[in-house]
């Protein structure tokens, strides 16, 4: 029996599609759901984590500004003025959390913001192996993470700044809408079965593991702040942004319904849609798009971490031919640990359980209750944005809410989120090993042969 069976086995919560924190990455993010969770949970648990991350999106909106007319006051704002003129430099998450609880809660916010934002960077190179595998499965998915990080670190690596790969970004988000049009087709054209029905997790671990992923879908939180930073008007970002989720709705929720109702025993089978759809043409474009998506995906979140490490050591305002390969060390570490744990479902489990549990929703809930609460009535009497109107203006209301999430997440997602996906990774690194040279490979062959 080959390593990857026994695996299996021992764990049921996997998946190997793209991950994601902006809404072109979460089209297959959501599809690991269906490996944890029944989709008749899975919907609804959906919608309430989407509803709760717009909440937090408010509360960091309102903390920004709290942040920018104390600095403005002061005469110490070097962000946008209110004409639009750039002064220094953005405004970062880490910096207003720190501004407002102190800088104990500042480094320690900075430090979870790194891991996250190169953990999301190892899940990319992870990914594109995985997605080139079921291209080309002659060759072994340790060798596709060997070639595919060594791309990504000589090209993707090497851009200086967000603005040079605006088109990947458009090709990106193309390509997450033809891989969630191209799933309706296929399960309308293989017809849906209405009883389908799948009895979910297990084990306990499996459901936090399936949890994780919700919050991995919704998270992403850390990069707001140099969107709000860059708008005329920062303090309406909080009203624009639940708008982005339409095309995330869009781009997740239908396709995993119809994927599942059309393929519920191959779904609960394989952690990966592209282990249950026939082989084809169109899935083969699709795959290809999605590994163009991960291709901006490692950029978008390993370059704010590059632009940390060139500071620290002194090259951030260095020319091109220095400044640039200064960021080799760490991109460097992300291609050795893609290499070392190439298990992805893990990966995206640490990343939610660690990362977006805390900055999506532990970090802004907690952060809002010790700025107003504790601030006493003369904070929330000057606070630039007031509670909403659907609260009717009730800071009170406000509290008990901040402090269901931060409670939540604290203990059911930094705590039993951690717990499973640490389990996880222990049983998969006792099973196979570091530097696995194939994980779950007989599962893509399999498919491939059948479905082909």
């Amino acid at each position: 029996m080959s390593d990857e069976m026994v695996l299996k086995k021992d764990i049921e919560a996997r998946s190997d599609s793209a991950h994601d924190l902006t809404s072109d990455e979460k089209v297959k993010l959501v599809d690991e759901q269906v490996d944890g969770t029944p989709w008749q949970q899975a919907v609804p648990l959906m919608t309430v984590y989407a509803i709760l991350s717009i909440w937090t999106i408010h509360l960091l909106t309102a903390m920004y500004t709290e942040v920018k007319a104390r600095r403005i006051k002061n005469g110490l704002w070097k962000g946008y003025t209110d004409k639009g003129v750039k002064g220094g430099r953005a405004l970062q998450y880490f910096e207003v959390i720190g501004e407002l609880c102190g800088k104990p809660a500042k480094y320690f916010v900075l430090l979870i913001t790194i891991i996250s934002l190169l953990s999301t960077a190892i899940a990319q190179i992870i990914a594109c192996s995985t997605g080139f595998y079921y291209l080309i499965d002659t060759v072994d998915k340790r060798t596709w993470s060997l070639v595919w990080g060594a791309i990504l670190t000589c090209t993707m690596s090497m851009i200086p700044t967000f603005r040079h790969f605006r088109i990947f970004n458009v090709i990106a988000l193309v390509g997450t809408a033809y891989t969630a049009v191209y799933l309706w087709i296929v399960a309308g054209h293989h017809g849906l079965d209405g009883a389908a029905f799948y009895e979910g997790p297990t084990k306990l671990q499996n459901l936090f593991l399936g949890a994780n992923v919700f919050m991995n879908a919704f998270g992403g939180h850390t990069m707001s702040f140099e969107v709000i930073d860059a708008m005329f008007q920062p303090s309406k970002y909080d009203r624009v942004y639940p708008l982005s989720y339409l095309f995330t709705v869009f781009v997740t929720v239908p396709h995993s319904i119809l994927i599942q109702l059309a393929f519920p025993a191959a779904n609960a089978k394989y952690g990966n849609v592209y282990g249950v759809v026939p082989v084809s043409a169109a899935r083969d474009v699709s795959i290809v798009l999605m590994i163009i998506h991960q291709f901006v995906a490692y950029a978008l979140y390993i370059t704010p971490v590059f632009f940390m490490f060139e500071k620290l050591l002194g090259t951030h305002n260095k020319p091109w031919f220095i400044r640039l390969p200064s960021r080799l060390p760490v991109a460097l570490f992300v291609y050795l640990i893609a290499v070392l744990l190439p298990f992805y479902d893990t990966i995206n489990a640490i990343m939610g359980s660690f990362g977006n549990s805390f900055t999506a929703f532990v970090f802004p809930a907690g952060a809002y209750l010790w700025t107003y609460l504790r601030g006493g009535s003369i904070a929330r009497r000057n606070a630039p944005k007031q509670p909403p109107r659907f609260f009717g203006g009730s800071w009170t209301a406000v509290f008990v809410l901040n402090t269901f999430i931060f409670i939540y997440f604290l203990v059911f997602g930094v705590g039993f989120g951690s717990w499973a996906s640490v389990k996880n990774l222990v049983d998969q690194v006792s099973t196979l090993g570091v530097f696995a040279s194939c994980y779950q490979c007989s599962q893509i062959q399999t498919t491939n042969r059948i479905n082909g």
